[in-house]
Parts: structure tokens; sequence; C-alpha cells
């Protein structure tokens, strides 16, 4: 059940529409559901989930497209929204806009019957965007199985699926992309080369994946090539490479974050913001303070989430998020 929450979020309230009623005014009615009456499709029982898997398909496609963009961008303001049964039917939607958007809502979803369906899609949808996005979606599979929060069996399906994809010869940049970002999470022997051969790649798209994949790491390794891309020409490789820089505390890259929050390129600034929270210390938190007189309401937004992040993470000087000891080592030692 849906309970109210902040009217001024635009976000969903708790409504009285029986979930028969509002599939009939979907398939029938020219106007629209409200957000309010859509929200009839959360938290569905087992029989409301059937005659959603029944009927669904009778609903015009623009109708289900709106359906589903309406309902995944509400979730993320309003956390009582449960959606999981219900993009469950949207992911086989005959229509490649539905399947993408309802993946996309799936994305914090590491249920494990997901991944049968989302490695099906990997392998044999039609549409590359589709694909792309559940190669995206693993990515969660591939963490929760590091962090021993699935089983480790099911969270190495997803990773030898996105492995297989990352060697294939055939398939579509974009997909080969956000499989070697999400593969990037594995601790296993091997991805660190496949890093390396994405950052020397002719194609950009590649080697801005490959900037991803280091901050997914977690490899400390790649700290000092994250740094040297924040002064690359392309504002999309300075972007990834300041946040890589923020995910691995690459905390000599303090004084290069901090000039890109003049970066003429708005989303260097904001990943350059992201990095400085996490980085901590009295220079960022003085430069992310800074930062709230901004005019843009996205940059102050940003500046406000990285200072609470300088508070939850702590003084970087005092409580390193990795072993500094992990990186005194020769190149040489590494059986990569």
């Amino acid at each position: 059940m849906l309970h109210g929450v902040n009217k001024e979020k635009n976000v969903t309230t708790r409504t009285s529409l029986s979930v028969d009623k509002l599939l009939q005014k979907l398939i029938v009615d020219e106007s629209s559901p409200s957000i309010q009456e859509l929200g009839a499709l959360s938290d569905l029982s087992i029989p409301d989930w059937q005659r959603v898997r029944g009927l669904w398909s009778a609903i015009p496609e623009k109708r289900r497209w709106q359906t589903v963009k309406d309902l995944v961008e509400a979730s993320y303001a309003d956390l009582q929204l449960e959606l999981g049964r219900f993009l469950r039917v949207a992911i086989e939607d005959e229509s490649e806009r539905v399947r993408s958007m309802a993946i996309h809502g799936l994305g914090e979803d590491v249920g494990e019957d997901l991944i049968s369906p989302l490695i099906q899609i990997l392998n044999y949808d039609p549409s590359a965007t589709v694909r792309a996005v559940a190669a995206a979606a693993l990515g969660a599979f591939v963490l929760a199985g590091e962090l021993e929060e699935i089983d480790s069996i099911q969270a190495m399906r997803a990773e030898e699926a996105l492995l297989a994809i990352l060697h294939s010869e055939t398939e579509a940049l974009e997909v080969q992309c956000r499989a070697l970002e999400s593969v990037a999470f594995s601790g296993e022997a091997g991805i660190r080369q496949l890093i390396e051969d994405a950052y020397y790649s002719p194609y950009e798209e590649m080697q801005i994946s490959s900037l991803v994949a280091m901050g997914r790491s977690a490899d400390t390794r790649w700290r000092a090539t994250a740094q040297s891309e924040l002064e690359n020409s392309s504002p999309l490789v300075r972007t990834e490479a300041a946040r890589a820089c923020g995910e691995l505390e690459a905390r000599a890259a303090l004084e290069d974050l901090m000039s890109l929050l003049t970066d003429e390129e708005k989303s260097v600034r904001l990943a350059a913001i992201f990095a400085l929270g996490r980085l901590g210390g009295r220079d960022a938190e003085d430069a992310l303070n800074s930062m709230l007189l901004s005019e843009d309401e996205d940059e102050v937004e940003a500046a406000e989430e990285a200072l609470e992040d300088v508070v939850f993470f702590g003084d970087a000087d005092e409580i390193p998020l990795f072993d500094e000891s992990e990186t005194d080592f020769d190149e040489d030692d590494d059986d990569w």
C-alpha cells in the first residue's frame, strides 16, 4: 500500500483505484490516469500480477510506455513504490522503449529470479539499446555477489554472461561498454587486463567506459591513470576521470579536481563536486562550501550531497577507504 508523501515533490499518494479498474482505464479510456491512480500497480499481489500479465498487451503501446516511464520516474522520489512485479511484466513488452525503461526501473533489484531473464535479453534481444541496458543491470548482481548478498553461483552466471559479451567479435560497442562497466565490480583475476585493453581502445566510448570501470574496480593502482585524464580534451573523459578519482580516493588529484569546479562543462563540474565529497578534508570542504553559492541549482544540490559525503566517509586523512599498503608493490607482481 502506498502512503502519503510530500506533494511538492509530485510523488504518489494512497490510491483507492483497483488494479482491474486501472487496467480498464488504460485500455479504453482516452484520458491518462494520474500518478496516484497508477500507484495501484505498486506492490502487486500474485492474483493482480497475473491480471496485469494477461491484459498488459491490450493496452496501447504509447500508454504502456507512459505508464512505465511515469512510475519509474516517480519511484526515484517515492520509496514506497514497489514496482518489482509490475516491471517484470514490462521487460517482456514487445516495445523496445518499454523494455528498456522497465529494465532501468529494476536497476537496484537484485532478486535472483531476474538473472535468467536479463541474461536472455542480453544474448537475444533484437535491440542493441535494450541489450546494453540489460548489461548495465547485471552489474548489480556482480556487485551483490562480491558483497555476498546473493548466491555466488548466481552472481557468477551474471559475470560469465558479461564476459562472453566482451569477448564477442560481433556485439555492438555500446553493449560491450556497459558489460565492461558491470563486470568491473568483480574481484576475479583478469578484470584488470580487460580494463587496460579498453583504456587503449581506439574508440572513445570504450575509453570512457574503462574509466567508469576503474572507479568501480576499487583497484587503487588506477589512481594515477584516472588523474592523468582530468586534463583530457574530451569533457566526457574528464567527467568519468573525476568520478573515478573520487571513487578511488585519489587524494593526489585534489588540486586538479578543485580546478575542475570552474570547468566549462557542467557535467565535469558536477563530477568534480562528487569526487571532492569522497576525498574529504578541509580544502575539499572549503571548496564545496563555495559551490553552495553557485547560481546553478544542480551544482548547489550536488555540493550539499557532497558535504554530506564528507561527514559520512569521515576525514580522508583519518579514515582511508583503501588500505594504502595495497599499492606498495611492483606491477610485475600482478598475476593478471
